[in-house]
């Protein structure tokens, strides 16, 4: 049986949007460590199976939550893609001190990314991409046998249900509601680079809380996600707002949006702990700026017909806000080739009857106009009258 790895971590992606985020008990660092010390603390090499097979799930199922593509490195690394490949590859000798680097390192990264330190205050963190394929091989090499650790996946797989009564695990922003929601855009949009963008989100939006408090409840997560891009490697962080709560017009959708922006400015910036100002917004060298990232917004809602570049390809009940980092756009288009790119890619939704403009201000990007051409929607005009 072949055990290539995105295959595995395919499957453990279905486990874990199945079963939510119950994978692990408690954080997934804590759950980690726990692991490399049943290996170091197991009698003979048949006792070390059992932790050796968490590892390598707790190493598939990190890769999906951040975003690892594990195939290219361990192919670059042990030449292999299938783990099968990687059984008894490496020596066995002082196995459980070779692998605690890796897995602290790993424990590190998590820790500093769950941290309250600033981003890019720590340009010695190792991204969980660079350290994860490392751990895989050495847990696989504590195995004689491929069939023997694919029976103990498949049992792992198999085994994972949803946790009964009061049980405490992490939210996975990886399988937030807003993530599942906009999945149609990323399939369906003539953007190239969205099918295989990885998205986080907030925990649900909760209707019995307000936006404000929402929003908070939101920030802690948006700070990871910013954090987190010091490491590795995300796309975009998707809010989702229930139109039975803000509406569903242009209007609607301005002053929503407005509250969004000045929340965000608010608390993810000191430059405007006031909020956001019309006169900051309009300068054309005005750019939205959190916790020291520049970001675009793209704002995805109902009332975009279907031939508009934001229209929501079926979704109903839920106006979308993704927030792009500048790290991930400047990933797939470069400052040399940004603008005959750009273009290139305003062709391809022109081709598909979805055109746009591109707005001279930035702030003119994030909203746009029930049809192309039309003047700006003057969003940041709009009262932030919404609790």
């Amino acid at each position: 049986m072949k055990l290539h790895v995105q295959r595995l971590q395919d499957a453990f992606r279905r486990m874990v949007v199945d079963t939510g985020e119950c994978w692990a008990p408690g954080l997934p660092g804590d759950h980690l460590a726990a692991q490399v010390r049943a290996v170091a603390d197991a009698p003979d090499a048949a006792a070390r199976r059992d932790p050796l097979t968490e590892i390598v799930v707790v190493a598939l199922c990190l890769a999906n939550q951040y975003g690892c593509v594990l195939q290219h490195p361990l192919t670059s690394t042990s030449g292999s893609a299938d783990l099968a490949d990687l059984i008894a590859q490496a020596s066995t000798a002082d196995l459980p001190d070779r692998i605690r680097q890796p897995a602290q390192t790993v424990v590190q990264t998590l820790a500093y990314y769950r941290s309250d330190v600033p981003p890019g205050t720590r340009p010695d963190v190792v991204g969980l991409h660079a350290v994860l394929p490392e751990l895989i091989r050495l847990a696989c090499a504590g195995f004689d046998s491929a069939d023997d650790l694919a029976d103990r996946l498949t049992t792992r797989l198999r085994a994972a249900r949803r946790p009964s009564g009061d049980v405490t695990v992490e939210f996975d922003p990886s399988c937030a509601e807003s993530v599942r929601l906009i999945r149609p855009v990323q399939d369906q949009t003539y953007c190239p680079f969205a099918q295989k963008s990885f998205l986080w989100g907030p925990p649900p939006y909760d209707r019995t809380l307000s936006f404000a408090e929402n929003m908070t409840a939101a920030l802690p997560w948006v700070h990871r996600f910013v954090r987190v891009l010091d490491g590795d490697v995300l796309d975009g962080f998707v809010f989702a707002f229930p139109t039975d709560v803000f509406g569903e017009s242009i209007d609607d959708l301005g002053r929503l949006f407005r509250a969004f922006v000045d929340h965000l400015v608010r608390t993810m910036t000191s430059a405007a702990p006031g909020g956001l100002e019309v006169t900051d917004v309009t300068d054309p060298q005005w750019y939205l700026v959190l916790a020291g990232e520049e970001c675009f917004v793209s704002v995805f809602a109902p009332c975009y017909p279907h031939d508009h570049s934001r229209y929501l390809h079926g979704v109903q009940g839920w106006m979308l806000f993704m927030l792009q980092p500048e790290k991930a756009i400047l990933r797939q288009l470069t400052v040399a080739d940004y603008g005959s790119r750009s273009a290139a890619i305003r062709e391809r939704f022109r081709d598909g009857f979805q055109p746009y403009a591109l707005a001279d201000r930035e702030a003119d990007r994030f909203l746009l106009p029930l049809r192309a051409g039309d003047p700006p929607v003057r969003w940041y005009e709009t009262p932030t009258d919404i609790p």
